[in-house]
């Protein structure tokens, strides 16, 4: 996935989760539901890169530039607590476990 169109994409998935910390239920429905859609933000990734060449190095590329979208450096807010912290740690993670193979 081109970074620019990645950039485009992180941005609505942040709208999106906006939408979801607005509403009146907790914060554990709020992270749920804006964990699911980051996995489904991911899976839609992976899709891309379903034909083409080195297919595991780009879309290992892609989460480098997701992790860097959600480095929760200015994420002190609900926003942050429940979706884009967590989100960078899922991804960090993700990085962290391929990368030692």
């Amino acid at each position: 996935m081109a970074v620019a169109r990645m950039v485009r994409a992180y941005s609505e998935l942040v709208n999106q989760w906006r939408l979801i910390v607005e509403r009146p239920i907790s914060k554990e429905a709020k992270h749920a539901e804006c964990m699911s859609l980051l996995r489904e933000f991911i899976d839609g990734v992976a899709w891309t890169r379903i034909r083409g060449l080195n297919r595991p190095l780009r879309f290992y590329a892609d989460m480098l530039v997701l992790q860097d979208l959600l480095r929760p450096t200015f994420a002190t807010d609900e926003l942050g607590e429940v979706a884009i912290r967590p989100g960078y740690y899922l991804v960090k993670d993700w990085l962290d476990e391929h990368c030692r193979r």
